[in-house]
């Protein structure tokens, strides 16, 4: 957990789930929906910062009016149970800190227990823009040991003034740049086969985010070619038969080596922690391509 203040939105990990879920509700997804893709996608995070993901939940959910009892009652036992104020001595918060995260909590639970007379109103979804970054594309990145290292786009959205990349690390180390052929063969880490009460969606990944907003735009669009070769293209997912567990990190996109370690700490993270799949990617996006 990155935090700066004792706010319920005062840490990264809330922050998150509170944009994630606005990011759905704003595209029209079902609340209950929503509440079960971001419990799916902080999975890792439940183990070790589960108090300020059901607190950037409750608080996402109180403000569009589709709180249920069962978040309610999930976060009224985390204040009342001390478990957040523990998790934050356990950081070694200070005396102050810990005092003033408190009054907030008691604050939070009183305001959240009355219902908002209206919801949040949706944004309107504005307006995508072209760019050379697009969903089912192949890049490729050189990591700190001269091995170059396959990523699919799984998703890819540009704006005017903001934009976001996702996608798969592959489980191929080339020596010298991957053909596309590699890709079609390559594996993801950690694949996992939904059952029939997901519907349409087939199968779960791990995506790694990267995004940008007005300030860096620029930064980005000059320094990601400088990280990343184009290999190609391969068959588009279809969002609808998929879904991902969310992963991001920060780093500094006017600084290519930080790009490229960032990344390769992130994709070491997946190597060590989920298996291989037994799936292709070829034969993943037969399944779930829109094709």
């Amino acid at each position: 957990m990155g935090a700066w203040s004792a706010v319920i939105l005062g840490n990264d990990t809330s922050c998150e789930v509170h944009d994630r879920f606005l990011e759905l509700y704003d595209f029209g997804i079902a609340p209950e929906a929503i509440a079960n893709t971001l419990l799916d996608e902080q999975e890792e995070n439940l183990k070790c910062d589960r108090t300020n993901i059901w607190l950037g939940l409750a608080l996402s959910a109180w403000e569009c009016k589709v709180l249920t009892k069962d978040i309610l009652d999930e976060v009224k036992e985390i204040v009342d149970s001390g478990e957040d104020i523990d998790v934050c001595r356990e950081l070694e918060a200070s005396p102050a800190f810990l005092k003033e995260r408190e009054r907030v909590l008691k604050s939070f639970i009183a305001k959240i227990s009355m219902e908002r007379e209206k919801p949040r109103a949706k944004r309107k979804i504005p307006v995508q823009v072209s760019s050379d970054y697009k969903t089912g594309m192949c890049l490729s990145y050189k990591n700190p040991d001269g091995k170059y290292i396959g990523i699919f786009l799984t998703e890819a959205e540009h704006y005017r003034f903001r934009g976001e990349i996702k996608f798969w690390f592959l489980d191929f180390e080339s020596d010298g740049v991957p053909s596309l052929d590699m890709f079609r063969d390559a594996k993801l880490y950690g694949l996992k086969k939904l059952g029939p009460e997901w519907g349409q969606r087939k199968y779960m990944g791990n995506v790694f985010s990267m995004q940008y907003e007005k300030a860096d735009k620029f930064a980005f669009f000059l320094n990601i070619p400088l990280v990343f070769t184009i290999i190609g293209n391969l068959k588009t997912p279809d969002p609808e038969k998929f879904t991902n567990a969310f992963k991001w990190s920060r780093m500094d996109l006017n600084n290519p080596d930080n790009i490229r370690r960032v990344l390769e700490n992130q994709r070491r993270q997946d190597v060590q922690n989920h298996p291989t799949s037994t799936l292709s990617l070829s034969r993943l996006l037969d399944e779930i391509s829109g094709e």
